[in-house]
């Protein structure tokens, strides 16, 4: 029986949706990047963008279904929702969105917007302040505040929210959005960015490049920003994919390492000095001595060595 290669044909059609949408407005999903030079080179470069993966793209399709998912799980809690997907436009800022959806709150409809995160990322999401969000280690998170302060700004709401959802727990957190003094000064910087996109693109021209913490995996970073760039003396420039996933699976397994140290943190400091059996687990806390021994500075000094090591660091492009 000859049987067919579903998973290579499946990822076939992933690949054929990875493409480079050229867009002649601002978009309220971008609004929010920190860089004018990025968001002119999305308008009027798309081309020279390098595309992400089929890993990558798989990853943002799982994250539609689940928000298409939970936009149906929330109808169905009761929760009225009209003009799902509904285009959004300001001409003036030559700017244009789609939101999730406007939600009914109180007889008024508010802007709705619906995430998905993993497991790794959900937490720091879940225990961050929605005006705090613009903070986020993550390039993405950092965005999501411009885009529903717009979408309030283009609907007239005084009040935007977010919902977001763990892929793997299903588990939910929401994060509600008003247009206070900070927020607004927040998203007058978002409006004057903009402006500034929209006058280079009238005139023709770039800012110069600048480096910023997004230039790491940008699309545009060796193609127009730093094509055939000088890494420096020393420098070798490796093509190990073995290698390349190992430091892959690094990376991935950052976010889990510091909420295991986080969560660990606070487990000691609620469980100190009790003794306890909680389900299956056996908590034992004793107090200790540990003895330490001052010594004055210029009898230490007599003792100092100094050896030579190697301090390693990671991070990406």
């Amino acid at each position: 029986m000859d049987i067919p290669d579903i998973v290579s044909k499946l990822d076939e059609e992933t690949a054929r949706r990875i493409k480079a949408w050229p867009h002649p407005r601002n978009r309220a999903s971008e609004a929010g990047h920190p860089c004018v030079r990025f968001l002119i080179l999305s308008r009027t470069q798309a081309d020279k963008k390098v595309l992400h993966d089929v890993g990558l793209q798989r990853i943002f399709d799982e994250g539609n279904l689940h928000e298409d998912a939970l936009l149906r799980e929330i109808q169905a809690a009761g929760f009225k929702l009209v003009e799902q997907q509904r285009p959004f436009e300001w001409p003036e800022l030559e700017l244009t969105g789609r939101i999730d959806a406007k939600i009914a709150v109180n007889g008024s409809y508010i802007p709705l917007e619906i995430k998905s995160c993993s497991p790794n990322i959900f937490p720091s999401i879940k225990e961050t302040a929605p005006s705090d969000m613009v903070k986020s280690k993550y390039p993405w998170v950092r965005k999501y505040p411009a885009q529903i302060l717009l979408y309030m700004l283009m609907n007239g709401s005084e009040v935007g929210l977010m919902v977001f959802k763990n892929k793997t727990t299903g588990e939910k957190c929401q994060k509600i959005f008003e247009l206070d003094s900070a927020n607004m000064e927040y998203a007058e910087g978002v409006l004057k960015k903009l402006e500034a996109v929209n006058a280079h693109i009238k005139g023709g021209t770039l800012p110069p490049v600048e480096r910023c913490d997004d230039c790491k995996g940008c699309g545009f970073s060796k193609t127009v920003c730093f094509p055939g760039q000088d890494y420096g003396p020393g420098i070798e420039i490796l093509s190990d994919a073995e290698l390349e996933e190992k430091l892959i699976r690094r990376e991935q397994l950052e976010g889990q390492a510091k909420e295991f140290e986080a969560l660990d943190k606070e487990l000691k400091n609620q469980l100190k000095g009790r003794s306890a059996v909680i389900g299956s687990f056996l908590v034992e806390s004793k107090e200790c001595e540990r003895r330490t021994y001052e010594v004055p500075a210029d009898v230490k000094k007599q003792y100092e060595t100094v050896t030579p090591y190697w301090r390693t660091t990671i991070g990406r492009l």
